[in-house]
């Protein structure tokens, strides 16, 4: 294994060049996982650094942690965590997860699986794509107001008016936060999306960033999830927007039996 000392000085500034050399260490191991430990012995790098790299490495999606383990793993292949890696025990993601490695690898940009916890969004897992480009827009675990990404406004757009109505007021005064978003802007993001069959919002939550998602309802019309589908603006032009909602409907359709 390669140190600090051995990577080029052309290969960037000093805390880039000790986040990629962690990130080669997860990436090259055997191990089913590091500890930090054992990182600072593979590296020669002291434990609070690591430990800060890691967190950014997590935040960015590139290194998972397996759950009761304490050890990290990287991303490959476009995935959020090693094909190895156990999934969260949560029957959501694990219905999904087929349906969003697919959705990856075959747009190459990165999948969000959304569901709603009362006035929010939360996303449950993330799959990155192969493009070179990503837009990580969110990751597992965070909360936003609902409809200010694709995920959610789909989401929303599913609900009934006078639901809809209450969440947007719930949230009024947190929108701005969101590239300026507005109610009223809300509303008729929510009358587009009900519109076309699929949301689109692009500009809110990341500048430079498009979703396309799509909901999936239950039996007695409720969403239950949403998958999405992110990148830069550039890379969505309106046919391919409506591409990308085909491909995430069949997807979803095919898990809604299982959900």
């Amino acid at each position: 294994m390669d140190t600090l000392d051995d990577l080029p000085l052309q290969s960037g500034p000093r805390t880039l060049r000790r986040g990629l050399l962690v990130l080669r260490t997860l990436q090259e191991t055997t191990e089913p996982g590091l500890t930090v430990t054992g990182i600072s012995r593979a590296t020669g790098l002291q434990r609070p650094t690591i430990y800060r790299l890691l967190a950014t490495l997590l935040e960015a999606g590139f290194v998972h942690e397996i759950p009761d383990t304490r050890r990290f793993t990287a991303r490959m292949k476009g995935s959020q965590t090693l094909a190895s890696s156990p999934l969260p025990q949560d029957k959501r993601i694990e219905t999904a997860y087929p349906a969003m490695v697919r959705l990856a690898e075959t747009t190459g940009d990165a999948v969000f699986l959304v569901v709603r916890d009362g006035h929010e969004s939360i996303t449950l897992w993330r799959e990155i794509g192969p493009y070179p480009v990503q837009i990580l827009a969110t990751f597992a675990g965070k909360r936003q107001p609902l409809g200010v990404g694709s995920g959610g406004m789909a989401l929303l757009a599913s609900l009934p008016d006078e639901t809809v109505e209450e969440i947007i007021n719930h949230n009024s005064d947190k929108l701005e936060q969101y590239g300026g978003m507005t109610p009223r802007e809300m509303w008729q993001l929510v009358r587009n999306t009900r519109t076309r069959g699929y949301a689109v919002v692009g500009n809110h939550a990341v500048r430079g960033a498009l979703g396309v998602a799509c909901a999936l309802n239950n039996a007695q019309g409720e969403p239950v999830v949403s998958i999405s589908v992110t990148a830069i603006t550039e890379r969505m032009p309106a046919i391919r927007q409506r591409e990308l909602a085909q491909l995430i409907r069949q997807e979803l359709d095919g898990i809604a039996d299982a959900l």
